[in-house]
């Protein structure tokens, strides 16, 4: 009975022989895979958030509040890693759905190949350059520590962050694959593997009272050392046939990698300039002292932004897939099916995270802040249609309609920010997540609602013409 069971779970597990796959059934399997995908990728993000709440406090005893403080500092350059790749992360993803979509093995072999060696090349020319200015600078003196202890780990702390953030970007590439072969769950389970061993890490290494550059080697160490097991076991045991080879690099391919990541490069700076300025607005319209009345409350509703994302990124690659496949019909349709989920359950979540937000941010941090109820729907008003913005998002991004998608981010950041600085000069605190809603639904909403639907239409018409001509 348990062998029976086990075997059903590795039957749903494993992915399907594509031979095996007929046009009916490969819809399914791709709804199959996302399911995991998201579901592994949603688990190892929970237990990693669970493993900072535990940790945090228990560093904070430990480290103190200076050495706390330089490690914060520290780690937060790691959040950069999306942005340093320079878009070559995500012009490999959709390099290799593409390819994998036109059952064309040796393209998917060359995007693997072609992707590790830029990788590899942006990562060495990063470290390289870390460790030419490395004695040049007083770190100690950078990152305004005074206690003896924190002005001896600071430089060798950061240098051990230095190191792990090179090889994030150099072992991405196993993520971007198996996300483009719609095998994101094998790197989503890795990660849990990753997060667990660095809580593990964490409560030894204050056990042990160790130094904090080997603190942490434990916290940023862990989830490098779970990416290079998952290379070495995809690589070495699940597909052998796509082990990066220098012989498989094509100058071609790294053209078509870089020219489609730097579109995705300037896609990321433009929205994170747009999404990240409103602290910064407030701080100087207002004074700093008002950004907490902001920042708590946004941090609680971007919890539900997270999470929508986390599982409908394998969308992404499910669609280029599809479309290379000449798929459109069921393209239209999840795209369709996965609006009205997003928007159902953004909705729900938003409207009871509004109801009860005042009693949870006095959970959270006491009678210190009273966010004004306008705020708070501003924000989940804003987050029902984020939500709904980022499914949309998945199938342009596999589509690789990614220029429309710059042009009109860039105007709506334009937009954003002024109209930001307008409304908090005008009605406070409260006006900058309606500014965002007002601006959005006018530059950025309403151009995606007429543009889309032509696309698919355009699309799916050339399919029809594609067949027919086939058939004649």
């Amino acid at each position: 009975m348990i062998s029976s069971a086990v075997h059903r779970i590795r039957q749903f597990i494993l992915p399907r022989d594509p031979d095996s796959l007929t046009d009916d059934t490969r819809g399914a399997e791709r709804i199959r895979r996302m399911a995991l995908t998201g579901g592994a990728t949603t688990l190892a993000r929970a237990v990693q958030i669970s493993s900072s709440l535990i940790t945090v406090p228990l560093t904070l005893k430990y480290l103190g509040n200076e050495r706390f403080g330089l490690w914060m500092t520290i780690s937060s350059v790691l959040a950069m890693a999306s942005f340093a790749d320079f878009g070559v992360g995500n012009g490999v993803l959709n390099t290799v759905a593409k390819a994998f979509g036109k059952d064309d093995l040796e393209g998917v072999r060359k995007a693997v190949s072609s992707g590790f060696a830029v990788l590899n090349s942006i990562a060495a020319v990063l470290l390289l350059s870390f460790f030419a200015i490395y004695r040049f600078v007083n770190w100690a003196d950078f990152f305004r520590v005074y206690s003896p202890q924190a002005r001896v780990e600071a430089g060798p702390a950061l240098t051990v962050f230095a190191v792990c953030f090179a090889l994030n970007i150099s072992m991405d590439v196993v993520q971007r694959v198996q996300l483009g072969l719609q095998q994101g769950y094998r790197y989503g389970l890795w990660q849990l593997c990753g997060s667990t061993s660095g809580f593990v890490g964490v409560l030894c290494s204050i056990w042990l009272h160790v130094s904090l550059p080997v603190l942490v080697i434990a916290v940023a160490g862990a989830p490098i050392v779970s990416t290079m097991l998952n290379a070495i076991h995809f690589f070495g045991f699940v597909r052998p046939d796509l082990r990066p080879s220098l012989v498989l690099v094509s100058r071609d391919m790294i053209e078509r990698i870089a020219r489609l990541g730097g579109l995705f490069f300037v896609l990321q700076v433009v929205c994170a300039v747009a999404y990240s300025a409103d602290n910064f607005i407030i701080a100087r319209t207002l004074g700093a002292g008002n950004v907490p009345e902001y920042s708590i409350p946004q941090r609680m509703f971007a919890l539900i932004t997270m999470m929508s994302s986390m599982l409908i990124a394998p969308l992404w690659p499910a669609y280029s897939e599809a479309i290379s496949r000449g798929h459109m019909k069921w393209v239209q349709s999840t795209l369709k099916t996965s609006l009205l989920v997003v928007f159902c359950s953004a909705a729900v979540a938003s409207l009871t995270l509004l109801l009860l937000s005042h009693k949870l941010i006095y959970w959270w941090v006491g009678s210190r802040i009273h966010p004004p109820f306008p705020l708070l729907a501003g924000l989940a008003l804003w987050t029902v249609i984020s939500c709904c913005a980022d499914a949309v998002a998945m199938f342009l991004n596999g589509g690789e309609v990614i220029r429309f998608q710059v042009i009109v981010a860039s105007i709506f950041g334009l937009g954003c920010i002024i109209t930001k600085v307008f409304y908090v000069h005008h009605f406070g605190i409260s006006g900058v997540p309606w500014a965002t809603v007002t601006t959005f639904l006018l530059l950025n909403a309403l151009p995606t609602a007429l543009y889309v639907p032509a696309l698919i239409r355009k699309r799916m018409a050339a399919e029809i013409a594609i067949s027919r001509n086939l058939i004649a």
